[in-house]
């Protein structure tokens, strides 16, 4: 997105929450196929026949972020747009992953392997419904202690973004994302086994 549209997506930020409906129209417009590729890219590796897609994602991102009964929340830029954006994904894979596991409990719990490929969160179903849970609860205690680490890896786990996608959605560096990311999985490989060990 070149600087004028990030400004213009921070001006349609600020106007739909004064209530101003075709700006939250306009705002969804704008941001729609960005979204939607985000929503591809978290999908990207669902297994074969499986019956989540992406605009299924968008949607019900819409209805989350959009409430019908209340102004949409007030988001500062672009950057903590897009992060609540990866958040309610993130939230909403981890849901859909339980509903579809729920009549496969049982077992032992599986071990969820932190050297992932971007967006390969969303093969909730080759893990229990504890490890997609686990994950989240994990990622929301490293935004209380790393809040940009945390960001990073919401936008490469979820949606799936690229370094530099990553980077661009957050306005850092490739490298600043690269040192976070690293950051971050180490981060989330100590809290996430340390207690199984």
């Amino acid at each position: 997105m070149s600087e004028p549209d990030q400004a213009q997506v921070t001006r349609l930020l600020d106007a739909a929450h004064e209530g101003d409906a075709s700006a939250s129209e306009a705002l969804w417009s704008a941001v729609h196929l960005e979204i939607r590729q985000m929503a591809a890219g978290a999908l990207r590796h669902e297994r074969p026949g499986a019956t989540l897609q992406p605009t299924m994602v968008v949607s019900e991102i819409y209805l989350r972020m959009w409430p019908a009964d209340a102004p949409p929340p007030r988001w500062e830029n672009r950057r903590h747009f897009f992060g609540s954006v990866a958040r309610v994904m993130g939230q909403f894979l981890v849901d859909h992953a339980r509903s579809r596991n729920r009549l496969k409990r049982g077992g032992d719990r599986k071990r969820m392997p932190l050297e992932v490929n971007a967006g390969e969160l969303a093969r909730l179903d080759s893990f229990d419904e504890n490890a997609g849970a686990d994950l989240v609860k994990a990622l929301e205690q490293l935004e209380k202690d790393a809040p940009r680490q945390a960001e990073v890896a919401w936008l490469r786990y979820v949606a799936g973004l690229s370094l530099e996608q990553t980077a661009e959605a957050l306005e850092i560096s490739p490298r600043t994302v690269t040192n976070d990311w690293q950051y971050a999985q180490a981060w989330l490989r100590r809290a996430l086994f340390e207690e199984t060990a």
